[in-house]
C-alpha cells in the first residue's frame, strides 16, 4: 500500500562507502529535503565533523575485518541481538547464509545481515548492484529498489569467470521492487541479465548547476592556449592513454595545449609513465583528487572537457563540465549520446580513436566562438534535463511508488 505523500518515508541506503561519493551525497542531502528520512549504512567510521543534512542519520556497522580471534564473540554479540529482535528474520539470514555454502564467507554474510533483523523502514535502497548481491537476504524485508550504473553492468558481467555475478543480477532484479538505471544504454544492457523493463526506471545523473557555474563573461583573461581538462577516477576504463595520445597530437600539429587531470585511483603510476613516454611533461598538469571547490576552479578556468571513456553509464563529470559553460569531446560509449548531442553540445568520437580526439580539440581550439556556443548549449542542456531538484524529486517519486 503506497504511503501518503505526507507522511515521511523512512528510507535505508545500503552499501555507502564514507565519505560517500559526491553524486550520492547531494542527492540524499535533496531528498532529505522532501519528506524522506534517510539512514545511511556504513562500514566505514565516519569522523566527528562529519557534515550531515537534517533527517540523515549514519548507522556504522563495521564489517568482518576483525581479528580472527574476535570474531566468534562478535558473531555471537549480534546473532543474540537479532534473535531477540526476530526470531523470523534472524531463521531467513541463516538459511541464506546455507545457501551460499560452508566456512568463513556464510559467517562472514550472516555477521552483515544480522543487525537488520526485526528493523523496519519503509523502503530500501541500494546504490549499486554488487551490494545488492551481497545483501539479497535483506531485499526479501521491505520495498527495494537497486541502481544500475556504468562498469558494474557493462564491463563486470562480460568476464567469463563471474557466472555467479551474471547469476546475482538476474536474482536481484527478480526480487527488487524497481530498479533505477542512470541512462537507457544501461537499462539495455540491464535486461541482458533478466531485468524486466516494467519495473525500471530511468533516471538521469545530475549535479547543482548553482555550484557549478561558469565565470561571468569577461572575467577570464584570454589566453593563446588551449587548456583541456578532465576529472575522475584514474582507471584502465577511463581510457586516459588515448587522452593522452590525442594530446601529443595536439603538440605535434602546433597547437599550444595544457591538459589538467583531476582524480586518483589505481592506474596513477602508468599514467605517469605514459606523460613520460609521450614526453608531455610541459603540458600535462596532473593534481590528484581536489576538493569540489578546487575542482570548480580548475573547471572554470578551462576550455575544454575531455572524456575519453572506454566505458561509461551517463558521466557526471561531463555534466560538471557542460554545467560550467565547457564544450565537450567524448566517446561515443554507454549513455554519453544522451547528454551530448553531436555538433552541439560538443562532439562524440568513436572510443579507443586518439585521432579523433585530436581533430575535435583542435577544432575547437581553431574556432573559440564554436566553444562559446556549445559550451553555452551544454549549459543550456544541463538545465534542462539534468538538474539535481529534478532528479531528487524523480527519485522520491520512485522511493514513494514502491512503499
Amino acid at each position: 500500500m503506497t504511503i501518503s505523500q505526507s507522511t515521511p518515508l523512512r528510507l535505508l541506503v545500503i552499501g555507502v562507502s564514507w565519505p560517500p561519493e559526491t553524486f550520492l551525497n547531494r542527492l540524499f542531502k535533496r531528498i532529505a529535503t522532501r519528506g524522506i528520512h534517510v539512514t545511511l549504512v556504513t562500514s566505514d567510521k565516519p569522523r566527528q565533523n562529519t557534515d550531515l543534512a537534517p533527517n540523515v542519520d549514519i548507522w556504522y556497522l563495521p564489517g568482518w575485518d576483525h581479528k580472527p580471534v574476535q570474531r566468534p564473540v562478535r558473531l555471537g554479540r549480534r546473532l543474540v541481538g537479532g534473535t531477540l529482535r526476530s526470531m523470523v528474520d534472524t531463521r531467513h539470514f541463516f538459511s541464506a547464509a546455507r545457501s551460499t555454502g560452508a566456512g568463513v564467507e556464510s559467517l562472514a554474510q550472516l555477521y552483515c545481515w544480522l543487525p537488520f533483523a526485526g528493523r523496519h523502514w519503509d523502503v530500501c535502497y541500494i546504490p549499486w548492484n554488487s551490494t545488492a548481491i551481497d545483501y539479497l537476504p535483506l531485499i526479501d524485508l521491505w520495498p527495494s529498489v537497486i541502481s544500475c550504473r556504468g562498469s558494474q553492468i557493462n564491463i563486470a558481467p562480460l568476464n567469463p569467470l563471474r557466472t555467479s555475478l551474471r547469476e546475482g543480477l538476474s536474482i536481484s532484479f527478480d526480487k527488487a521492487s524497481a530498479v533505477h538505471c542512470v541512462s537507457e544504454a544501461i537499462r539495455d544492457e540491464a535486461m541482458r541479465y533478466g531485468l524486466d523493463k516494467a519495473k525500471s526506471a530511468v533516471i538521469h545523473p545530475a549535479v547543482d548547476p548553482d555550484m557549478f557555474r561558469p565565470l561571468p563573461v569577461g572575467s577570464r583573461p584570454d589566453e593563446d592556449i588551449l587548456r583541456v581538462i578532465s576529472t575522475g577516477s584514474v582507471n584502465w576504463r577511463k581510457g586516459y592513454g588515448y587522452a593522452l595520445s590525442a594530446i601529443r597530437r595536439l603538440v605535434d600539429r602546433g597547437v599550444p595545449v595544457q591538459y589538467d587531470l583531476i582524480g586518483d585511483g589505481p592506474e596513477q603510476q602508468r599514467l605517469l609513465y605514459t606523460i613520460q613516454d609521450l614526453e608531455l611533461g610541459d603540458h600535462v598538469v596532473r593534481h590528484g583528487k581536489l576538493p569540489p571547490d578546487k575542482v570548480l576552479a580548475r573547471l572554470q578556468e578551462a576550455d575544454v572537457f575531455l572524456l575519453s571513456s572506454l566505458s561509461e553509464g551517463i558521466s557526471n563529470a561531463v555534466l560538471e563540465g557542460m554545467a560550467c559553460g565547457l564544450p565537450v569531446v567524448t566517446t561515443d560509449v554507454g549513455g554519453m549520446s544522451e547528454a551530448v548531442t553531436d555538433g552541439v553540445e560538443g562532439f562524440l568520437t568513436p572510443p579507443l580513436d586518439s585521432v579523433s580526439l585530436a581533430d575535435a580539440l583542435e577544432e575547437l581550439w581553431r574556432a573559440p566562438e564554436l566553444r562559446q556556443r556549445m559550451g553555452a548549449a551544454g549549459r543550456a542542456r544541463v538545465l534542462r534535463d539534468f538538474s539535481l531538484d529534478d532528479q531528487a524529486d524523480a527519485f522520491v517519486e520512485l522511493f514513494r511508488s514502491v512503499a
